[in-house]
């Protein structure tokens, strides 16, 4: 099982791309807005996945009993930042480097989470292993970026 959740990650990952570079396509051709694009995406996204809520009868939970800490719904604007600075990065850098740093911003910021258990994350320490790995993807994004 938890080999196919991880090939269902790397999967999903193959989205970012693909998604940025549709988005990227709405900017370019109709809206000429990172912003309207990345809007157009969240209003299709939020179309789909109410759909699907309502398909799986999958009950909403009351918002009264809820003990979310108050930061968490911070979340979508979070998204939003992320999905309306790609959609303005992916024709300016191309799905390669874009994504490269990506990966490194996100490993960086992973390595911080999970070292102090951050927002949730069960505390899991840095190690000279870790460290190492993300110098070389660091390396491999400047290699990517360079040549």
């Amino acid at each position: 099982m938890h080999t196919a959740l991880l090939f269902l990650a790397l999967c999903v990952g193959t989205f970012m791309p693909l998604q940025m570079g549709l988005n990227a396509m709405v900017n370019l051709h109709w809206s000429h807005s990172a912003p309207i694009a990345s809007l157009i995406s969240f209003f299709v996204g939020t179309i789909a996945l109410s759909l699907f809520v309502y398909m799986s009868k999958t009950p909403i939970p009351p918002f009264a009993t809820s003990t979310v800490p108050w930061y968490a719904w911070f979340a979508g604007l979070l998204g939003a930042v992320g999905v309306t600075t790609l959609t303005f990065l992916a024709p300016r850098l191309g799905a390669l480097a874009m994504v490269s740093l990506i990966i490194c911003g996100q490993l960086i910021g992973s390595v911080v989470f999970d070292h102090f258990g951050l927002v949730g994350y069960t505390i899991r320490p840095v190690t000279l292993m870790r460290i190492l790995g993300i110098v070389l993807l660091i390396a491999g994004a400047y290699l990517v970026n360079r040549y």
